[in-house]
């Protein structure tokens, strides 16, 4: 066989020509082993390579060969023609097409050398469509045709050849796959979008089966026909022959199948994936436009059948064609790869496989993959059979390894359904030794470069490296040793921008520490299955060392991969963050956390608790209900069992220690004891000595104890025999560090019971119910903190989300009602539920109380709560003493509000008189039980007068036990405690006389009467005082019936108003009844009615009515009730108590009562208020600093005065504020809620007063800066933008008082936030600018500074600061100024445009300029000062020396007439200078100094001296000190001499 090659000339018109022949002789020098033959086959020898010496022209397809037999006769007979290239681009082809079929880099190539392929067979008809579809179809009859032939003949169509000795003739063979079949392949490819979807799919069909029929030939071939062909192969050759021993060796293991054979093979591979490349980007354009361009095919092709319609449109129909051809066309690559795969021996010699060839099912693989966007998509892509073929490829052709990871990388970074496919590919390709694909990928994700990540420019890499990362994570779930093994390659990327892909190696890490667990807990298994055969085998102690060794390595690493995981759960990005908490939870999922991890990772997961993110606080709170459920410390977390026994096994150890060092113990403690002990065994020493001894006690008892376990565990090391004692002392050491865990564990868990709480308070409702879930598990496993938790969560129960509200309540289901994790389908016994509910109002607050009963309640509602629960109820509360009767009591009333039923019968209600309001709580004065009663009476409906009912005669009986309540009747006036608890006990008490009473008043006016007949006694037998308890009874009494009776007299009105509507609506139902049944009479009497009915309504007699009864409504509220009723008598007396102008009344319990009486009386009437509301603010300035519950109640009241009269109240405004900054905090959150209900009801104007809630937000109760917080969210969800118009006022009102800086930015801080809107930051940056001028301090201008930097900047705002910056340059020289305009200009270029950014430069030059220049101005106003200051020193010295000098000499007289008495000047002046010189010299000595120690640098401050020189040279005129006496002027006054230093005179 011969080959020819045709390479590049220097000439491009002159090719080289490179002949090979068949040579035998092992002798031949220019011989070449082919790569292409085995080394048993005939060497090929190149004959001849020169530059052709004729033109291309020449080389024709009649004159090659004879020019071939020019050089080989016998090689001539063996041609085979080939296609020619020359270099000028010239074809020659043969008259034979089974040549060498290269597979183009596009379809079109195949129009161009060397394939020269037209586009449409020479007999093609293309007149019109039907035509056109009639020789669609003759192609593909002929193609199916060669099929059938392929399938009878088989290989044997490939290995035709000629006899040898016609070598001259130009006879053609008939190959199959000629010229016609490849024309008719590349004209149907070609136009395939042109095919109907039947001609389509049936040329889908017919490739298909030819891929088929080639492979199955190639499988089915035998060895006969090879060693055939090579013995014809050598007879033919030129030269010597080889022996018959030789080709006998040719067996089936080195038989290679023809050219020809791969050539067709090749090209129907090619036109195959050349056509389902073309559909599959037709189908994903049509997908990406919005339309089917499946079923836009040519109307022509044929291929359709003639059955009858279906009702399927043709849409349909062709999407059903291209699916199955899809898995058409899939299942034959996948056979084709596989075929290629098992047998390239004998596709290809030396088993070096084609690339080209093979990487075609790849390539068409890698299209349906992209199409496998979810299950049935992967389903309709034939995803599947897509990794298979891949996978089978990489495994046949390791030298296409490289494309395919690179391909697959692509699809990596382009898609992001990839990752899955591609791991589970990693997991269907040979992993012997190795899995090199999973390797490589894993290679180049090293490789990846992240430095761009967060650049805008490169968004479709940032992109990429999303869609990337979840591969890793993937590839770790399904093979995670292969990634453990590469790890190294992704451990630098935990240091990269990209936080996917540190979460995914952070997840990776994760399925890699479940897989190490579970190899670590098999290898120790296999290691003490192997320890036990020791004996019997020779080399036992080396394979323990090796497993020794091993499992050590597994620890290692994982220890190593646990320190990465816990790091990253502070990593700077949230995301990664949650991903560490979510592996860990995990972790602990699946029993894979090690015991030395738990406590470490439940701090980690309680620290994570306060971080900023939701998510990562989610995950945190999942991690630690996680760790609770599966913590290794049995079932319950109760600590005090776990204390118990450390003590007990504590003492166990220390008693049984070894002898040995229970001796070494006893002579340590006796000689501790002899330092503090005399001879006589008294204590010698203080205290200090005491403790000190005790102290070095417990430390021997320690040392004792460390020692022992030290011993024992050293034996337990070396494997020495134990003692039984040594073995029970052993376990009793492991039960002490099993429970001093357990309870290092529960602490942990109490110690972060506010975080808890937070978590539970949060504002997001992911957090509380996260929150939830985890104080749901703690109580089930009985964690104190889970009971507080569970307290404060019942709050939630009046939360604005329902979804919370929700989750409350199943949390209270599960947690009291319900078996333990049931989900609420499962209820405990009856018993059990109602011990629950005992437990959980025993010792509950009012407003947990309150949020019991709400859940209760709608429990009730809902019928999950069974009946006998409430029977064991009443027999309690009927038999059970103390707090568990009025617990029971209580839980009845409660389940009352939303079932009456339980109590409101004849049957109950003597239960509840026997059990609530009996002899016995009458005895022990149960105020607790008597109030629960009165409670629950209040569910049961108005008694009506019938002496014959049962219900009325209990219901009397139970009145008047209720009035017995009301008047004291019971209470002890010695005990204040009795008094305080029957005020709850008689407001329910008369609550409930209002609700079930038929006449209310009456009783009331018996009650008052009683309270004044036991106060003032009566008209026969008076009494002079009252006891101040009694007293206290008896106004709150008084206060609490007036509140009453204006409720009561409200529900007469609305009572009356139903009725009236009740009535119209009557007389509207009779109207429309049916009239055809009425005679005439009552024709005409309905008519009349009606008539009057108009009339009514046409004059507003109705309207009127209602307005009447409404007038005399307020009537009786504003005159009768205080005015001139009953109460109205009692009312002077109550004023003068709560004034207590004398101080007569110092009971704090009488004066409360009283003021929240007087309170009461002033919400009913109007004028009432007006008049006594001085009184009550001058109660609330002067009420005592210890009695902060009277100043709280004034406030609420207050609150409710505001609400009912706001007009009244509205000029004490400022006072109700003033409480904000009282010294309780009781009265601080009073008022603060009391505020925040009237600001958002509109009752109260917040303007002018807003600074006092502002500085709430820093308050030092954290309740009042969240209700504050609260007010400000609520007001800036309105529309009139509250919180913009009051900014200015804030700012102003904060800058005039002494607030620290930190805390005025806070606020801020905070209230800046709420200025969203564009305009408004514009309009309040000018409103602040303009404040500048009017600051009298530079901090108030770094104030306002920071509230600027904290706007939002645009365009507006820069040219706003543009033109007023001559209103705040002057400020610039403070470095906090210019950092905050400077934030601003930083802020303004990031966002801003580009027109604007020169502007914004140019303020940013001007800012450093002033700021500079206002800089130094400030440098040298201080240098002025300073020297200032300095010389008004030195003239004070100066002026001190002065008047010191002339009192030395201020005796002699300044004219002497006499001659005597001058000579006696003179001499005397001679005698005193010297004095006087001597005292001067050391007062100027003493001012050098003094000049030297205040001028430390003169030559920094020489220029601020000589600019002060002018304003002190009257002090500094004269001459400098001489010995001789100044000259006197004539004033009599001396010039003191000149101190200047630098200075000439």
């Amino acid at each position: 066989m011969q080959q020819m090659h045709r390479l590049r000339s220097a000439e491009a018109d002159r090719p080289i020509v490179c002949l090979w022949v068949v040579s035998t002789s092992d002798n031949c020098p220019r011989q070449r082993e082919s790569s292409l033959l085995s080394p048993s086959a005939p060497k090929l020898c190149r004959l001849r390579c020169r530059p052709w010496p004729w033109p291309s022209a020449i080389l024709s397809d009649d004159n090659l060969p004879a020019i071939i037999k020019r050089y080989s006769s016998r090689v001539a007979s063996l041609y085979h023609p080939i296609i020619f290239k020359t270099m000028s681009g010239g074809v020659t082809t043969s008259s034979c097409s089974n040549a060498s079929f290269p597979i183009p880099s596009s379809l079109q190539e195949l129009e161009s050398p060397p394939y020269n392929l037209l586009p449409y067979p020479a007999d093609f008809d293309d007149d019109d469509e039907a035509a056109r579809a009639e020789s669609f179809s003759k192609l593909i009859h002929h193609l199916e045709g060669g099929n059938r032939v392929l399938l009878r003949s088989g290989l044997g169509l490939f290995e035709v050849e000629g006899d040898g000795e016609n070598d001259d003739d130009d006879e053609d063979y008939d190959i199959w796959n000629d010229n016609t079949r490849i024309q008719a392949l590349y004209t149907l490819v070609r136009k395939s979008d042109s095919l109907a979807p039947a001609t389509r799919a049936r040329l889908v069909k017919v490739l298909c089966d030819a891929v088929h029929g080639l492979c199955a030939a190639l499988s089915s071939s035998s060895g006969a026909g090879t060693v055939g062909m090579v013995q014809q192969t050598q007879s033919q050759s030129a030269g010597a022959g080889r022996s018959d021993e030789t080709a006998a060796n040719n067996n089936n293991s080195s038989y290679v199948v023809s050219q020809s054979f791969r050539d067709a093979l090749a090209c129907h591979i090619y036109m195959l994936f050349t056509l389902m490349f073309l559909t599959e980007s037709k189908e994903k354009l049509g997908k990406s436009l919005g339309t089917n361009a499946s079923a836009t095919g040519s109307k022509g092709g044929g291929g359709g059948g003639n059955g009858k319609q279906s009702k399927r449109t043709p849409s349909d129909k062709a999407e059903d064609l291209i699916a199955s051809s899809r898995t058409t066309c899939a299942e034959a690559m996948y056979v084709a790869s596989i075929t290629m795969a098992t047998h390239k021996s004998k596709l290809w010699k030396r088993s070096v496989p084609d690339e080209a060839v093979v990487g075609l099912p790849c390539r068409i693989a890698y299209q349906m993959l992209e199409s496998a966007t979810g299950v049935l998509a992967r389903r309709a892509a034939s995803g599947d059979q897509a990794l298979k073929t891949i996978a089978a490829t990489v495994d046949s052709a390791p030298c296409l390894l490289n494309t395919v990871v690179s391909a697959l990388v692509d699809l990596l970074h382009t898609y992001d359904h990839m990752a899955p496919m591609v791991a589970e590919l990693c997991t269907m390709v040979n992993e012997q030794p190795t899995n090199v694909l999973a390797m490589e990928l894993l290679r180049e994700i090293g490789r990846l470069d992240t430095s761009a990540y967060s650049d805008n420019a490169a968004g479709n890499k940032a992109s990429g490296i999303k869609n990337v990362a979840p591969f890793i994570s993937e590839l770790a779930a399904v093979r995670p040793k292969v990634v453990l093994s590469n790890i190294s390659l992704l451990l630098p990327h935990l240091d990269s921008e990209p936080y996917v892909l540190r979460s995914a190696i952070i997840h990776s890490i994760g399925h890699i520490l479940v897989r190490e667990d579970q190899s670590l807990i098999e290898a120790r298994k296999e290691k003490d299955g192997d320890s036990s055969d020791e004996g019997s085998s020779g080399d036992g102690t080396s394979n323990s060392n090796k497993e020794e060794c091993l499992i050590a390595n597994m620890a290692k690493t994982r220890t190593s991969l646990f320190e990465i995981l816990c790091d990253r759960t502070r990593d700077i990005t949230s995301f990664t963050r949650a991903a560490s908490l979510k592996v860990l939870n995990d972790l602990t999922e699946r029993q894979s956390l090690p015991l030395d991890r738990i406590m470490p990772v439940t701090e980690i997961a309680i620290d994570r608790l306060k971080d900023k993110t939701v998510m990562v606080r989610r995950n945190a709170m999942q991690l630690l209900t996680t760790l609770l459920e599966n913590n290794p410390f049995m079932g319950m977390l109760n600590p005090d069992p776990y204390r118990e026994k450390i003590r007990e096994l504590e003492a166990y150890l220390k008693s049984n220690v070894p002898e040995e060092i229970s001796k070494a113990r006893a002579t340590a403690i006796e000689e501790a004891k002899n330092k503090i002990s005399d001879e006589d065994g008294e204590v010698v020493g203080g205290e200090d000595s005491v403790e000190n001894a005790e102290r070095e006690l417990a430390e021997i008892e320690s040392a004792a104890l460390a020692a022992a376990i030290a011993d024992i565990e050293a034996k337990q090391e070396s494997n020495e025999d134990l003692t039984e004692a040594e073995s029970e002392f052993l376990a009793k050491l492991r039960g002490l560090k099993f429970a001093s865990s357990a309870l290092s564990f529960i602490e942990v868990f109490e110690n972060a019971n506010a975080s808890f709480q937070t978590m539970l308070m949060s504002s997001n409702p992911s957090d509380v119910t996260e929150a939830l879930h985890f104080f749901v598990k703690a109580k089930h496993f009985g964690l104190p903190c889970a009971v507080r938790g569970m307290r404060l969560a019942l709050a939630l129960m009046w939360s604005n989300e329902t979804n919370i509200q929700e989750e409350v309540l199943n949390a209270f289901l599960e947690v009291f009602v319900a078996e333990p994790g049931t989900d609420g389908k499962e209820l405990l016994p009856e018993n059990q539920i109602a011990q629950n509910l005992l437990d959980l109002v025993g010792d509950a607050t009012v407003s947990e109380l309150a949020s019991i009963e709400e859940a209760l309640g709608r429990l009730v509602k809902k019928e999950i709560i069974p009946p006998d629960v409430f029977s064991i109820l009443w027999t309690i509360a009927s038999q059970a003493e103390g707090q568990l009767r009025a617990s029971a009591m209580l839980i009845i009333s409660m389940a009352a509000s939303a079932a009456p039923k339980i109590v409101d019968s004849a049957y109950r209600l003597q239960n509840l008189y026997d059990a609530g309001l009996g002899d016995y709580v009458e005895e022990h004065r149960d105020w607790k039980t008597a109030r629960s009663a009165a409670y629950a009476l209040q569910r049961v409906g108005r008694a009506k007068v019938d002496p014959s009912s049962a219900r009325y005669i209990i219901l009397d009986l139970i009145m008047e036990r209720l009035v017995a309540i009301a008047r004291g009747d019971w209470c002890d006036d010695n005990n204040k405690e009795d008094t305080n608890s029957w005020f709850s006990a008689a407001e329910q008490a008369l609550n409930a006389i209002f609700t079930i009473s038929p006449a209310p008043e009456k009783v009331a006016m018996e009650i008052l009467l009683g309270h004044q007949a036991g106060i003032f006694g009566t008209a026969e037998d008076p009494t002079e005082s009252a006891h101040s308890l009694r007293l206290s009874r008896f106004f709150f009494v008084l206060g609490h019936i007036a509140l009453k009776l204006l409720i009561y007299t409200e529900m007469l009105s609305g009572s009356v108003r139903r009725a009236n509507a009740a009535k119209s609506v009557k007389k509207q139902e009779s109207a429309s009844s049916g009239k055809s049944n009425k005679n005439k009479d009552a024709d005409a009497e309905e008519s009349k009615n009606e008539e009057e009915d108009a009339i009514e309504a046409e004059l507003g007699i109705a309207a009127q009515a209602e307005a009447e009864t409404e007038r005399t409504v307020a009537e009786i509220s504003e005159s009768e009730i205080v005015g001139r009723g009953m109460i109205s008598l009692f009312t002077p007396m109550l004023l003068r108590v709560v004034a207590n102008e004398e101080g007569t009344y110092s009971s704090l319990v009488l004066m409360q009562s009283a003021t929240l009486a007087l309170c009461k009386c002033m919400c009913i009437s109007k004028s009432f208020c007006e008049k006594h509301l001085p009184l009550l603010f001058s109660v609330l300035a002067k009420a005592p600093n210890d009695d902060q519950d009277l100043r709280a109640n004034i406030v609420i009241a207050l609150g409710d005065l505001a609400f009912r009269f706001p007009n009244e109240v509205e000029p004490y405004t400022p006072k109700i504020y003033a409480c904000l900054r009282d010294k309780s905090k009781r009265v601080r959150t009073h008022t603060m809620m009391v505020l925040t209900h009237l600001i958002l009801n509109d009752m109260v104007k917040v303007k002018g007063n807003v600074c006092e809630i502002a500085l709430c937000l820093q308050d030092q109760e954290p309740r009042i800066r969240d209700i504050a917080r609260l007010l400000f969210h609520e007001l800036s969800k309105r529309t009139n933008s509250p919180i913009y118009n009051l900014l200015p006022d804030i700012v102003s009102q904060l800058s005039q008082i002494n607030l620290r800086q930190e805390s005025f930015r806070e606020i801020m801080l905070f209230l800046l936030s709420f200025i969203t809107k564009d305009r408004q930051n514009e309009m309040l940056m000018e409103k602040l600018i303009q404040r500048f001028p009017k600051c009298t301090s530079i901090n108030q201008k770094a104030d306002l500074a920071y509230c600027i930097a904290q706007l939002k900047v645009n365009d507006k705002c820069i040219k706003c600061l543009n033109d007023t910056f001559k209103l705040y340059k002057d400020s610039l020289f403070d470095e906090d100024v210019l950092k905050n305009f400077m934030s601003v200009v930083s802020k303004a270029k990031k966002n801003t445009k580009l027109d604007t950014k020169v502007t914004i430069e140019e303020l940013e030059e001007r800012l450093n300029e002033y700021a500079a220049a206002g800089l130094e101005n400030v440098n040298a106003s201080k240098k002025a000062a300073r020297a200032k200051k300095r010389a008004a020193k030195r003239v004070a010295r100066k002026k001190e020396w002065d008047e010191s000098d002339e009192e030395n000499g201020g005796n002699e007289s300044e004219q002497e007439q006499d001659e005597e008495e001058e000579n006696q000047r003179v001499r005397a002046s001679k005698a005193r200078p010297k004095r006087g010189a001597a005292k001067r010299a050391s007062r100027k000595k003493e001012l050098e100094e003094s000049d030297e120690e205040d001028e430390p640098n003169d030559s920094d401050s020489e220029e601020a001296e000589l600019d002060t020189d002018e304003e002190n040279r009257h002090v500094n005129k004269g001459t400098p000190p001489t010995d001789e006496r100044p000259t006197k002027r004539k004033s009599g006054r001396t010039n003191p001499p000149r101190q200047r230093r630098g200075i000439s005179s």
